[in-house]
């Protein structure tokens, strides 16, 4: 096996150790010429230019200013290398040079593998660059793999991995270099094992062979060179150390309870001097020997402004102290609507007509057969049965029900029944629904136009007095639910919730009490008709104003900084200082979500005034149908037969024997009313029933005329469909006779009908609890 190492001094600092080494065209178990020869040989261009690149590469992966300068770096490194080694002295201009194109490279470098180079520093960067070896491979050439491939490096107990600078390799899990392959482009760290800094991996690729595609410039990353990275690293443990002991959030841990009849310690207002003495005062043995392991494990992050904190794995699992510099946190806030918390919403009006009194029409000769009509909107009605020959006091004493919808008006209409004409109008009344707010409970006084040419119905000068109608009104409510009436929602992303500064920390709340935390924080809203959803946390390195300074951070896992407190022996004490940190920084988000709130509301008003709607009602929105035919799939609906009018079929000497059937279409199931003996053709059932709705798109009705010693005749039927039924049903049904020629009869046959749903197990919450609570409600 050839040698493959070739000294390279520490231009800077270390001329007389030897720390690195630089190939050309090497590979494991290869013959090469020396570096300096081999760097006067044409350079390869970049993936993607030119006759070799690769047309597909999208342009944006190319790092172009790295591209430029890297060929520039390592011709004048070698050059330099090869003075060194004839035992010449290197010109000042050529030693200058180097240096100005190290810092090129350290600059670009960092964009090519953040997470990487978080973790170093300017002058850890500059030893790294200086420290690392390059391999320049041409196409085709392994850059490991097995024996048979003539690419197999030394066993050695160093950590080696490889660091793709230019150019494009094929990786193999067969360390013969066949079967499935993975291609990786610039910037990726790969090996035969995991590369890890510390406690921390960086998203490498572990490979058995791996095999140049085209001119491959690669880095060499191993232990030498991290060590050479690293070697003022000791003097760092220190500040490591001083950061965490002087951190407010962590004193639970490294501090004694404070006796609480003296002043509390306060480090920002001491001296260095001062806060060692009190320190090495306060502090016990585990927690001094605890400092000084765990500064040994723990990394430092070095970030520009507006970089991110980046990690192999979720921030979550560690602890960041701010040492240098302050830090943003921030976090995609989600706000949707609780429905539960708005108040429950009216969905119907039951009215109880009692009676008439002094109704209009009445005569000596002809007695009123008077009958009422409610009507709520345009189509929700209900109606009476008639009251035959009652004159002008007739006692209704019959309950309803109408379906609310946001109507604004109500009518009350008494009318006189006529079988052979069209019935006479005894008065009517019409009221606005917000004067039925509470509920009602009274009289009304009813009127009619006057018997005079020219009068109006609308002209209160030709209205007359017609008598008074006693009515009650209450209302059923029901609480909003998400099939009723979707729930607003709003994203604000990359919100900023906290500012760390300098010895100020993030994640021990997250690791000492887990999702606790992040629940905790998003209970700030608990007061607001709205929940609160916290994803997608980030943290990221704020401005320093007046500076170009760096931000500096220390990341700790989170095996070690538990670690760490199990030694303090302080655990309980950190417990609850993380719960009050929790309950402060809940404040702060409070703050947020109320000024989120009043934006929100501030630009949906600023759009209703811009529309013109600022002064008109809210439309109800139905529920789509054919999302309530899978929402309410399996759900139980009460139907309630209320009563019939006009019923056709009856003959002058066999009065109708009516029951009326009611099932959806397709369905075995069904609710079938009791038998009225000679209930004539405006019989009232008042009966109720249950169904198990399958998604039907229809419920069927008829109606019909037992037969005591032959079949029962079907007198009429009717058909409500789900466009009607899905948002609850009440008012009258049109019916029509069965078969094709039948005479139509003077008065339209209906007949009245009231659908309640259960609420369904997808609206969310206990459907047990909901329905109580309607029922509570409702009583």
């Amino acid at each position: 096996m050839n040698a493959r190492t070739i000294s390279l001094p520490d231009l800077a600092a270390e001329r007389k150790r030897n720390t690195a080494l630089s190939l050309s065209e090497g590979f494991a178990g290869a013959k090469h010429t020396g570096a300096l020869a081999a760097s006067i040989q044409p350079f390869a261009q970049k993936p993607g230019k030119g006759s070799g690149g690769d047309a597909r590469r999208d342009p944006a992966d190319d790092y172009k200013a790295l591209g430029m300068v890297l060929p520039l770096y390592y011709r004048c490194r070698q050059l330099v290398l090869g003075i060194e080694k004839s035992g010449n002295r290197v010109p000042a201009r050529t030693m200058s040079e180097l240096k100005t194109l190290e810092k090129s490279v350290a600059t670009e470098i960092r964009k090519l593998h953040p997470l990487l180079f978080q973790r170093f520093d300017d002058f850890q960067l500059d030893r790294f660059l200086r420290a690392m070896p390059f391999l320049r491979l041409s196409s085709g050439r392994w850059v490991f793999g097995s024996e048979n491939l003539n690419a197999a490096w030394p066993k050695t107990e160093q950590k080696r991995s490889f660091l793709l600078m230019s150019g494009r390799v094929s990786l193999f899990a067969d360390s013969n270099g066949i079967g499935e392959n993975m291609e990786i482009s610039v910037g990726a760290v790969f090996g035969e094992r995991h590369f890890q800094l510390g406690d921390e991996t960086v998203g490498d690729v572990v490979a058995a062979a791996a095999h140049c595609l085209e001119p491959c410039i690669v880095g060499i990353l191993s232990s030498d060179v991290l060590e050479a990275s690293y070697a003022d690293r000791a003097f760092g443990n220190k500040r490591i150390a001083q950061t965490i002991r002087w951190a407010p959030a962590l004193a639970r841990a490294t501090l004694p309870d404070g006796d609480p009849n003296k002043p509390k310690v306060d480090f920002d207002t001491m001296s260095y001097d001062e806060k060692n003495e009190t320190f090495n005062k306060l502090a016990s043995g585990p927690v001094k020997t605890g400092l000084v392991d765990f500064s040994k494990v723990s990394t430092l992050l070095h970030l520009q402004e507006g970089e991110e904190v980046l990690s192999d794995i979720s921030l979550d699992e560690s602890v960041l102290v701010v040492q240098h510099g302050s830090l943003e946190v921030k976090a995609d806030v989600t706000l949707t609507e609780r429905l539960d918390a708005k108040p429950p919403k009216k969905v119907r009006m039951r009215i109880h007509l009692e009676k008439a009194e002094k109704l209009a029409g009445d005569s000596i000769f002809d007695k009123l057969d008077p009958y009422c009509i409610v009507k709520l909107g345009e189509f929700k009605r209900f109606q009476t049965t008639v009251q035959w020959n009652v004159g002008p006091n007739p006692t209704f004493d019959h309950d309803g029900v109408l379906v609310y919808s946001g109507e604004e008006e109500i009518e009350f209409t008494v009318m006189d029944y006529d079988k052979f004409s069209a019935d006479d109008l005894c008065g009517s009344l019409t009221m606005k629904v917000d004067d039925l707010y509470d509920g009602f409970r009274g009289k009304i006084e009813l009127q009619r136009p006057k018997r005079s040419l020219g009068g109006a119905k609308d002209d209160d000068h030709m209205m007359e007095p017609a008598g008074k109608l006693f009515i009650s009104v209450r209302w059923d409510y029901e609480k909003v639910n998400a099939l009723m009436k979707p729930p607003k929602q709003r994203t604000w992303e990359d919100q900023v919730l906290f500012n760390l500064n300098k010895t100020e920390a993030w994640g021990h709340e997250k690791i000492m009490l887990g999702n606790i935390f992040t629940r905790t924080l998003e209970q700030a809203t608990s007061q607001m008709p709205y929940d609160m959803k916290l994803t997608n946390f980030r943290v990221i390195a704020a401005s320093q104003k007046g500076t170009r300074e760096k931000v500096t951070v220390l990341k700790t896992a989170k095996k070690r900084f538990l670690d760490f407190i199990r030694r303090s022996g302080r655990e309980k004490q950190f417990m609850q200082a993380c719960r009050q940190q929790s309950l402060d920084k809940q404040s702060t988000v409070k703050q947020i979500a109320r000024r989120l709130l009043e934006k929100w509301e501030s630009e949906e008003q600023t759009e209703l005034m811009r529309k013109g709607l600022m002064d008109k009602k809210p439309v109800e929105e139905a529920i789509d149908p054919s999302r309530f035919r899978v929402a309410y799939r399996g759900t139980k609906a009460t139907i309630y037969i209320r009563n019939a009018l006009n019923l056709p079929g009856e003959g002058w000497f066999d009065k109708l024997d009516p029951y009326a059937i009611v099932r959806f279409r397709g369905g075995k199931q069904e609710v079938k009313t009791s038998v009225l003996q000679d209930a004539g053709t405006d019989p009232e059932w008042n009966n109720e029933g249950t169904l198990v709705y399958n998604g039907e798109v229809a419920l069927e009705v008829s109606v019909w005329d037992y037969d005591t010693y032959s079949a029962d005749d079907l007198i009429a039927t009717g058909i409500i469909q789900v466009e009607q039924f899905c948002n609850g049903f009440e008012g009258m049904v049109p019916l029509s006779a069965p078969g094709k020629g039948k005479k139509k009869t003077v008065k339209q046959a209906l007949i009245t009908i009231g659908i309640l749903w259960d609420i369904p197990d997808q609206a969310g919450g206990s459907k047990k609890a909901l329905q109580d609570q309607r029922l509570t409600l409702q009583n």
